[in-house]
């Protein structure tokens, strides 16, 4: 009876409705003339617009024909870092690569260095900042991985920012410890990777899974193997994998096999790659805006992924070093002209598909009834004007279990 007591919200005049449909394959289910009712910040129903009962509404928000879509899913951030690298950005337009880069001590290990130095009141805002541009843009749920510490007390301070950063703004955030991220400078491989895993536990009460950098010249397919295995072990509830981005190393077939709810990046990934994926359930995730900004030729094999059947997911892989965006609509415009992604299946990407590499495509990610009230009110009633006016910001508003979210004064997320 409580439950029944509760406001209903209804969200009427919607010039088109998007859901997902969960397939497979997932589809987009594209409703007009309708209303969203919201009761308790979750989806209730979708009735035609002529048949709302005034009478069981509390409020009532007319959207003025505008589209309404699920709320993009960020499926891997780095959200939480000190300092930048725009040297670094003049550095590979000179020629030198992103690997030659880190072996020189920048890169990663130069965000390492900054990000020590800051506190972790000082991190929380400058991410609180970023997460609340990102939620304006329209994006309601969010991976953030450590990985900038490469050390104890750095690692958990940055697991506690991205704690306070889910409580404080009452969004779904899954938490990440990667603390196989790149090698300490003065440390060997084998013994950082120790020093990861002997400490492996003492992350278990901050993250929910781990992830593991897994390329040439940082940790290797046995490694990876190793921590997931540990990590399973001590009960870490997700695995996933940065693997197959500059070289093909066979890291995805071994992260498949072990259950990793995601592989992400994947531009080397190979047939045999896919095919794990494909049988296992593992998602793809594709960050075009890396390509675009690390000036990168070699694209991921996405259409042999959607011919396996393989759910792919988009993110930004917002960092300051590889991809300083923030912007899930801009992800969606460069999946459109890198991937030759058609619009709709960009879309389930960055909603429906990244949610299930977070796990939580049940909760969120389709605007379906039972699920999280998350979602976009467009500028204009086609949400294919996302990718046909590209370099605009085309969401109106971003609602968040059923409340609005209201932008902070403030330039930029830097």
């Amino acid at each position: 009876m409580a439950e029944r007591m509760k406001p209903l919200i209804c969200f009427r005049n919607i010039g088109a409705l998007i859901q997902i449909r969960p397939g497979p394959p997932p589809r987009l289910a594209i409703r007009k003339g309708c209303a969203l009712l919201v009761r308790d910040g979750r989806v209730e129903k979708v009735v035609a617009d002529s048949k709302i009962s005034t009478r069981d509404v509390s409020i009532t928000v007319d959207l003025k024909g505008k589209a309404v879509i699920p709320g993009f899913v960020d499926c891997h951030t780095h959200l939480v870092y000190g300092g930048t690298r725009k040297d670094e950005m003049e550095q590979r337009l000179d020629g030198a690569s992103y690997l030659e880069i880190l072996q020189q001590g920048g890169g990663i290990l130069s965000t390492v260095k900054a990000t020590r130095r800051e506190t972790e009141d000082a991190l929380f805002e400058s991410a609180r900042r970023r997460m609340r541009r990102m939620m304006t843009l329209g994006t309601t749920a969010f991976e953030i991985k450590s990985g900038y510490g490469l050390d104890l007390k750095t690692e958990m301070k940055m697991l506690r920012v991205g704690r306070r950063l889910r409580e404080s703004l009452n969004v779904p955030v899954i938490l990440t410890y990667l603390g196989a991220h790149a090698i300490p400078k003065g440390e060997t491989v084998d013994a950082y990777f120790q020093f990861v895993m002997d400490h492996l536990p003492e992350f278990l009460p901050l993250a929910d899974g781990v992830d593991i950098f897994c390329e040439r010249g940082v940790f290797s397919v046995d490694q990876m193997v190793g921590l997931f295995v540990r990590a399973k072990e001590l009960g870490f509830r997700q695995l996933r994998a940065h693997v197959e981005e500059l070289s093909h190393q066979g890291g995805a077939f071994q992260a498949a096999r072990l259950g990793a709810l995601s592989c992400d990046h994947l531009e080397y990934a190979s047939a045999k790659e896919i095919r794990a994926m494909a049988k296992t359930g593992c998602t793809a995730v594709l960050m075009p805006g890396v390509t675009c900004f690390l000036g990168g030729e070699k694209l991921p094999p996405v259409g042999k992924m959607l011919e396996a059947g393989v759910n792919i997911a988009l993110a930004t892989d917002c960092n300051p070093g590889s991809c300083p965006s923030y912007n899930m609509q801009t992800v969606l415009n460069l999946a459109l002209s890198l991937y030759r992604l058609p619009p709709d299946r960009a879309l389930i990407a960055a909603t429906h598909g990244a949610a299930k590499a977070l796990g939580g495509e049940k909760d969120y990610g389709g605007l379906l009834p039972g699920q999280r009230a998350d979602f976009a009110v467009l500028r204009t009633g086609d949400y294919r004007d996302l990718f046909y006016y590209f370099g605009d910001n085309f969401v109106a508003e971003t609602w968040l279990a059923g409340k609005k979210i209201q932008p902070e004064k403030i330039p930029a997320a830097f």
